[in-house]
């Protein structure tokens, strides 16, 4: 939201359906309050479209990876996830979450073998789209990777 004194404006980036709606601005001043509402309506596009994108992530070592993205298309596109191009497949420790336009993918325990590119393509009739990133593993602190040597008498 910005306001400049005189006029407030709410600016939304990459809506998606759920967005849709109606938004109120309130102005309340110790004399008098003003409201203002404007309606939202989202048309979903044919074709898959990423309305949010998947982020690089950095993890500890044994912590849990999560990256979240934003589909949207017309029909709801179907999505696969892969690491390095190799298709994911659900696990004890591979979890793949569908809520709305909504897909995580979920990651427990991560190891150096986790490390690397994920993509997640999207496909419907009417075409395709895909977004990558990066997972990054970070050893836990206070080891290191440096041999501990001890003398020996």
């Amino acid at each position: 939201m910005h306001f400049d004194g005189r006029k407030c404006r709410l600016l939304l980036n990459s809506v998606h359906e759920d967005d849709s709606g109606t938004y109120t601005c309130k102005l309340s001043t110790a004399k008098e309050e003003v409201t203002s509402s404007g309606k939202l309506k989202v048309i979903p596009s044919l074709e898959p479209l990423f309305t949010r994108k998947l982020d690089v992530l950095e993890v500890i070592e044994g912590r849990n990876a999560r990256f979240d993205c934003k589909v949207s298309g017309t029909p709801p596109p179907k999505v696969l996830w892969s690491h390095f191009d190799q298709p994911l497949i659900e696990s004890e420790d591979v979890r793949m979450v569908q809520e709305g336009g909504r897909h995580s993918l979920i990651i427990s325990h991560v190891t150096s073998d986790d490390e690397g590119f994920y993509t997640i393509r999207a496909r419907n009739a009417h075409g395709e789209a895909e977004n990558s990133a990066e997972l990054y593993i970070q050893e836990p602190r206070g080891r290191s990777a440096v041999p501990d040597h001890r003398l020996v008498p």
